[in-house]
């Protein structure tokens, strides 16, 4: 199919996706001179006089969800269809969205709790601005999320679901399994299982991927299709502290108000929800203990509440000048405060390699900012304004070595573990002394 041109227009350059729906294709609208996304939904084609009916169908729901514009959907530039007779496909262009695919950020395991709460709130704003507009989407999952390269999501997929769950080719089993009418078993709310959905069905849908972001796995794990159905339908949803140790309360009552089977007893609508994530992601994170390479704590030297005092590391006594919590500024940048409410700063506003961390009173300044970046296995680097990263000075696992900042150059020595103070159901050689 490449290098053919649609509607006169668009023609085909590189296919970038397939899946039960159809192909999608980056192309050249060569009416405007831009690179645009074609959606080819062969899964339409055919179907005799019901086929065509199934296809009018979907040309009216693709041109509602035209009317969206919204930052966090991905916007729908045209529509319409190739082939002749049973060969016909319906089609539609979208702008073309560079970014990441949210199932595959989720391959590498769970994302800090910022960047879920951050994501969550801006899909659940998408969200409410379809409901609104009398829209669902029915299958909120991870591959119709994507990450841009600013860090901000947009949601792919508005309606096609509904568009296409009368075809008549599309057996209820088969429907079922590839998400046409009611979403995608795994994200599946039960009223929608039982083809009675809502839009708190949405948000049901965004309390998995939620789960999933934040634990590394869905709610629910089950061998097949029927699997997950029953267990949406009869199953109480673990907390999600249960599956991974050290996640705020806060999380687990708002993720488990969403996988309410009830939609009563869910939030309002999508707007309530986005308020409630944007508090998480506003509200201060812990207190933490963060661990070094050695198995020691970092720790404001002689529990002093003077500025200028060193943050060194030091064996775990679980003493509040080992307790320190992350603050929120926006754009994946915290202040970590410590028991006095003074932050971590980097001395001077040094850029230079082995400069001091110490605590000082906060001034908002950006060396007292840092950003946290997973690494793997619960691991964090945490760098500074200057690119740097918080180091244990020399790799020495010795009490009151220094902490500072230092060039990044992967060792362990610059990896840290954040755990919540009074965290359960750690290893025993993890367990606060």
């Amino acid at each position: 199919m490449q290098d053919q041109l649609l509607a006169g227009r668009y023609r085909l350059v590189r296919q970038l996706g397939e899946g039960g729906m159809g192909e999608v294709w980056e192309a050249q609208d060569e009416t405007l001179g831009r690179s645009v996304a074609v959606k080819l939904v062969s899964k339409l084609a055919g179907g005799g006089h019901r086929g065509v009916q199934a296809r009018a169908r979907f040309l009216r729901e693709a041109r509602l969800t035209a009317r969206l514009q919204h930052p966090g959907i991905v916007t729908v530039h045209d529509l319409g269809e190739t082939g002749a007779g049973d060969d016909q496909v319906p089609f539609l262009v979208m702008e073309l969205v560079h970014g990441e695919p949210l199932n595959d950020v989720l391959s590498r395991g769970a994302v800090a709790l910022p960047d879920a709460a951050r994501w969550g709130a801006q899909i659940s704003e998408a969200l409410a601005e379809a409901h609104g507009a009398g829209i669902m989407h029915r299958d909120v999952k991870p591959s119709n999320i994507v990450v841009t390269p600013s860090g901000t999501v947009k949601v792919l997929d508005f309606g096609v679901a509904r568009a296409a769950d009368h075809h008549p080719t599309a057996t209820a089993d088969q429907l079922t399994q590839t998400g046409f009418i009611v979403g995608t078993p795994a994200y599946m709310a039960p009223e929608q299982a039982r083809g009675f959905p809502e839009p708190r069905s949405d948000l049901y849908s965004l309390g998995c991927l939620l789960f999933e972001l934040i634990t590394g796995q869905p709610p629910f794990q089950a061998p097949d299709t029927m699997g997950h159905l029953s267990a949406h339908l009869t199953q109480e949803p673990p907390a999600p502290n249960s599956v991974s140790a050290g996640i705020p309360p806060a999380w687990d009552d708002l993720v488990l108000t969403l996988l309410n089977k009830d939609p009563d007893q869910r939030y309002l609508n999508a707007t309530e929800l986005a308020r409630a994530l944007r508090r998480l992601d506003a509200a201060p994170l812990g207190p933490f203990y963060i661990w070094t390479f050695a198995g020691k704590c970092l720790d404001v030297w002689g529990a002093s509440t003077e500025d200028h005092t060193r943050i060194v590391q030091y064996g775990c006594h679980g003493r509040a000048n080992q307790q320190f919590t992350l603050h929120p500024l926006g754009q994946g940048l915290y202040e970590i405060r410590t028991f006095v409410g003074k932050c971590l700063d980097v001395h001077g506003a040094s850029t230079k390699d082995r400069t001091r961390i110490v605590q000082y009173t906060r001034h908002g300044g950006p060396n007292q900012r840092f950003t946290l970046h997973p690494v793997g296995r619960g691991l964090f680097e945490i760098r500074t304004f200057a690119g740097k990263c918080l180091d244990v000075q020399g790799a020495n696992p010795d009490d009151h070595t220094p902490i500072n900042q230092y060039t990044s150059h992967g060792g362990l020595n610059q990896r840290f573990r954040l755990v919540l103070v009074g965290s359960e159901n750690l290893p025993e050689h993890l367990r606060p002394h």
